[in-house]
């Protein structure tokens, strides 16, 4: 009796770890951002690094690689917070100098 067909078994398709790290570190600089500007600033901007960096890769594999999506995510959470990061910091050095300006000690 003849061997039968072979046997083919889907390829798996795997999602970059790149876009997975941007949206997961995107997330936590938005976090940052809210309680603290200086690591949404940082954090976000590792995020877009990753984020932009995965695309890249993802469109290269030739749809070897997938998560296309997630990195998009990540990349506009880490655009986020950025922007949050900043408004924070700005709104606490606004803060600071009103304080030493309306505050000053006066002579007399």
């Amino acid at each position: 009796m003849p061997p039968g067909p072979a046997v083919q078994y889907p390829m798996t398709i795997r999602t970059d770890g790149m876009a997975i790290g941007a949206l997961v570190v995107g997330l936590v600089g938005l976090l940052g951002a809210l309680f603290s500007g200086v690591p949404g600033i940082i954090l976000g901007s590792v995020a877009v690094f990753l984020g932009l960096r995965s695309r890249g890769h993802i469109k290269r594999s030739g749809g070897a690689l997938q998560g296309g999506g997630l990195a998009l995510a990540g990349w506009i959470v880490g655009l986020c917070a950025i922007a949050l990061g900043l408004a924070y910091l700005l709104i606490i050095v606004g803060f600071f100098f009103m304080s030493t300006q309306s505050g000053g000690v006066k002579g007399g």
